[in-house]
């Protein structure tokens, strides 16, 4: 994958709904469970390679909204947290071939932000308690207090 420039979107939200494998025919559910767990491993592995990781999610097979909690499980993988959101945001742009776009603040790209209320480098989590969105330079959502 390094070699040929090839990004890896491991998708480990998709993971923690394993609860969901009893619906699978048992052998089926058995290949489930070994990549359910291989996973973690899998992005330490790219990690340690040079692979890129970018953000993403099926959400055909999770809630829409809850993809700022890949990023905790980035790097509980071993992810620094910076390198988790760029992961949402620069690495995916560049993947996407939009970079000079999106994916950063800079002049003349789209002026997408969010605030949190926290700071994520320290604590990830906080990346899923959004309280401000600017879309295209208009703000779009802003809360007096956490969500």
């Amino acid at each position: 994958m390094k070699a040929k420039g090839v990004y890896l979107v491991p998708l480990l939200v998709q993971n923690q709904l394993g609860r969901q494998l009893d619906r699978l025919p048992p052998e089926l559910a058995v290949k489930a469970r070994q990549a359910i767990e291989a996973a973690p491993a899998m992005v330490t592995r790219a990690l340690e390679i040079g692979v890129k990781v970018a953000l993403g999610t099926d959400s055909g097979v999770c809630r829409h909204g809850i993809n700022a909690r890949e990023m905790a499980l980035l790097v509980k993988a071993g992810m620094s947290p910076i390198d988790a959101l760029k992961s949402a945001t620069s690495v995916n742009a560049e993947l996407l071939g939009l970079a000079s776009k999106i994916g950063s603040l800079g002049v003349g790209k789209q002026a997408d932000v969010i605030a949190v209320p926290g700071d994520p480098t320290e604590d990830i989590r906080v990346t899923e308690k959004v309280v401000f969105v600017m879309k295209d330079g208009k703000i779009v959502r802003k809360l007096d207090k956490e969500p």
